[in-house]
């Protein structure tokens, strides 16, 4: 039996009423920033492609060329782009080179290295360079077992060990303006010190890792001698320790950076065009799942188009160059590359790279991938970069493995969406622009310049952080890194609506449906969250947070019938919605809300009212369309 709803509420809440809900579809988020012209909008940070949610890359304001792009982590994308115009070479993308060479190298660099140790606590100070380790025992590192996979020359078998590495400095004026760098490999647990000053502490690591050295920390290092100390913890298993200093190799320093000229953020592509000389170079970052013309939802592939123009009637010579350091991403890992249909693949772990092979050239130095194009003697030229990334987990949902959308069937392989992606760039690139004039006047109309900034970069915000699999009935289902996040789905709502992205709002809301409407779930309000990436299951969230839940997943609902003026969605799961509705009348009715600060975000007595008014919506809706 349908519950009817009768709130009694006052002039001041119809205004709140109101006023939320439309934020909530025209941007409820919208932050309150200084109103710019469109050409002159520059997020503080915006994702420049949307590939996978572990491997988009984004950029801090218009530092294309002052620094490389970053992960959603947080950590570098080491990629260097440079254009090189009659033999001068200008960088457009990066920073200077991520070569490095050692000072002091790791055991698999060189032959390995002399080292004093011990596996009993040695006192006080035992980091300190002034120490006296003389009665240490002797060892050649890195330390581990002897037999392994990685070059141990010194059997380490103890729970602790205790390491002091002297390493002699002939000119530390040769590290002025040049960074430095610790690397580091240990199993389980690790604390650097250089000079007796702290640097890192760190858990397990598999993998070579590497930090940069703090401007305080190098002005420690002395001409002359200098200690690298560590202690390194095993819990169990195998134990491992190798550490080793490196200083940066400036490979293209003598690469003029590039003259930004003009930047544009719009909804499905960012646009850089920069002065490399006499020659103009215009590079498009570009999504391939943005893509309206052709369904390419989830597909993990992004690329770079560029081309060049010159004004002038002489002819130059122009060569494109990106540079990407695969050790500093994987470490060292084995690079593999193939000509296959007109197309110069390379790959590296899970990144994939490729390039027409026309005028291509390929090399791989010193654990990077350089990949080279020949471009125009005349006044234009364009070509492409292709990134492709495959994510290594299968996402648990419901006891079965969901394949990403892209590959639901396990047949199809990365370098093939390349491929189809590469042979249509420069339409997927024409029609991005089409999409851009689309959204950009449509977002001047309805918010002005305010909401062209705000709405225009959370179209690929919410592509990088979101992946796409078909469930077992094959239903859509959208997923962030916390499993069916309610909270989050409802930030995502005024964006998604703004770009007519029902299907991805449907496929929001469905996991979160299906899972209350199965076995698993038996309370009367929906849950925050139904898991994390990649297994789902059991809440993150272990406090309620009932009465948001409940609300946010009416007003979604609501705002998905509103959009397609049909009731047949809130139809297929409307034994949930009454549940929801009835649990928050009663919590409404039961408890007694404070008059103060009704307008908070996360006022309950908002979220009950708010709730129950989008129900009633809900019920004019069932009434107008059945």
């Amino acid at each position: 039996m349908e519950m009817k709803t009768n709130v009694r509420l006052v002039g001041v809440w119809r205004v709140i009423i109101i006023s939320v809900i439309v934020s909530l579809i025209y941007a409820c988020s919208c932050p309150d920033r200084k109103i710019l012209s469109l050409s002159d909008i520059t997020p503080s940070e915006h994702t420049l492609l949307a590939i996978t949610p572990d491997f988009s890359l984004k950029v801090l304001g218009d530092t294309l060329n002052k620094s490389y792009p970053k992960l959603r982590t947080g950590k570098v994308f080491p990629i260097i782009g440079v254009l090189c115009v009659d033999g001068k070479a200008y960088r457009f993308m990066g920073s200077d080179s991520l070569r490095i060479f050692s000072l002091a190298p790791l055991s698999n660099d060189s032959i390995g290295w002399e080292g004093k140790y011990s596996f009993l606590f040695p006192g006080k100070g035992w980091e300190q360079k002034e120490y006296d380790d003389s009665l240490w025992d002797e060892g050649k590192g890195a330390f581990g077992p002897v037999k392994g996979n990685y070059p141990a020359h010194t059997l380490w078998g103890a729970e602790n060990i205790y390491v002091r590495r002297h390493i002699r400095v002939d000119d530390k004026d040769l590290l002025k303006e040049h960074k430095v760098y610790v690397r580091y490999i240990c199993d389980d647990q690790i604390k650097l010190f250089c000079n007796g000053r702290y640097l890192l502490k760190s858990g397990f690591t598999n993998q070579t890792k590497c930090q940069r050295l703090t401007d305080e920390a190098i002005n420690q290092i002395v001409n002359g001698d200098n200690v690298l100390a560590a202690y390194c913890r095993n819990t169990g298993g195998p134990a491992l320790l190798d550490f080793g200093l490196y200083i940066e190799n400036k490979t293209y320093t003598d690469a003029e950076p590039a003259i930004l000229k003009q930047k544009d953020v719009q909804a499905t592509r960012t646009q850089f065009v920069f002065q490399c000389g006499d020659v103009e170079l215009q590079i498009d970052f570009i999504s391939s799942s943005l893509s309206e013309k052709w369904d390419m939802t989830g597909w993990p592939i992004g690329f770079l188009s560029y081309q060049i123009r010159t004004e002038r009637e002489k002819e130059h010579t122009v060569k494109i160059l990106f540079d990407v350091d695969t050790e500093w991403m994987f470490g060292k890992r084995e690079v593999n590359s193939w000509v296959e249909q007109g197309w110069r693949f390379t790959k590296s772990d899970s990144l994939y790279l490729a390039m027409r092979t026309d005028e291509t050239r390929f090399s791989y130095e010193d654990n990077h991938i350089i990949l080279s194009q020949k471009l125009c003697s005349g006044k234009e030229d364009r070509g492409v970069l292709l990134i492709g990334y495959k994510e290594g987990q299968t996402l648990q949902y419901g006891g079965e493995n969901l394949r990403p959308l892209w590959n639901n069937d396990g047949a199809k392989e990365v370098k093939e969406l390349m491929k189809s992606v590469g042979n249509r760039c420069q339409e997927l690139r024409q029609e991005s622009e089409k999409l851009d004039y689309k959204w950009n006047d449509k977002a001047l109309q309805v918010g002005g310049e305010t909401l062209a900034e705000y709405i225009l970069p959370a179209y690929r915000n919410f592509l990088s952080s979101h992946r796409f699999v078909l469930s077992p009935d094959d239903k859509l289902f959208c997923f962030g890194d916390t499993l069916g996040n309610v909270r989050e789905a409802y930030k995502s709502f005024p964006a998604l609506l703004f770009f007519n992205r029902v299907d991805w709002m449907k496929s929001l809301l469905d996991p979160v449906f299906i899972y209350c409407e199965g076995i698993y779930w038996n309370k009367k309000h929906p849950p925050y969250d139904i898991g994390l990436y990649p297994v789902s299951g059991k809440q993150v969230k272990l406090e309620s947070c009932a009465v948001e839940a409940a609300a946010n997943m009416l007003i979604m609902t609501t705002a998905i019938v509103e959009a397609e003026q049909d009731f047949g969605y809130a139809d297929m799961h409307w034994s949930q919605l009454i549940l929801w509705a009835d649990y928050l009348q009663k919590r409404i009715k039961k408890e007694t809300f404070p008059l103060e600060g009704l307008l908070g975000e996360n006022d309950e007595c908002v979220k009950c009212t708010l709730g129950l008014e989008a129900y009633r919506r809900l019920i004019q809706l069932k009434e107008v369309y059945e």
